[in-house]
């Protein structure tokens, strides 16, 4: 019986100290993120009002909009893109639409809506089509609505 309670020390203690040198090796490596996400998207601004009532009175030729209050200032956008080809494509749409609209380039602190556009971006290079990248941004814009502006 004391045989078998010394070798259940034994190896209780050789454990903890290979745990212990093990867990210590890990500690010191520099571990590097394996995926970066690029926080600063293209946007495009349809204006820069300086109340909420004046931005709603003007944006009357867009369905689907979303805003950023800032610096005592409301900007209007349409679309939300990662690369600058996509949202050229967008921009193309409406400028045969003569809607004139200026690209932007906004950080956006929401990783979760940044991987969902992402996925979007995929759907959005595979395209060429009007109504398919228009739908595409109608959903874009809901989903920045939900995660970011009500944080859902």
């Amino acid at each position: 019986m004391k045989k078998t309670f010394l070798w259940i020390f034994i190896a209780l203690i050789s454990g903890a100290i290979l745990g212990k040198l093990t867990f210590d090796k890990y500690e010191n490596l520099d571990v590097k993120p394996v995926i970066s996400l690029d926080k600063n998207v293209y946007m495009l601004k349809y204006g820069t009002y300086s109340n909420l009532d004046e931005m709603q009175d003007d944006v009357t030729t867009i369905d689907r909009y979303v805003y950023i209050e800032d610096n005592n200032e409301v900007k209007a956008y349409v679309a939300i893109c990662t690369t600058k080809k996509n949202i050229d494509k967008i921009k193309d749409i409406y400028s045969n639409k003569n809607i004139n609209l200026t690209t932007e380039k906004v950080n956006i602190d929401n990783s979760e809506f940044i991987q969902n556009l992402n996925e979007y971006e995929k759907l959005l290079d595979a395209t060429d089509d009007e109504k398919s990248l228009l739908m595409i941004q109608n959903q874009i814009l809901s989903s920045y609505e939900k995660m970011v502006v009500n944080n859902e």
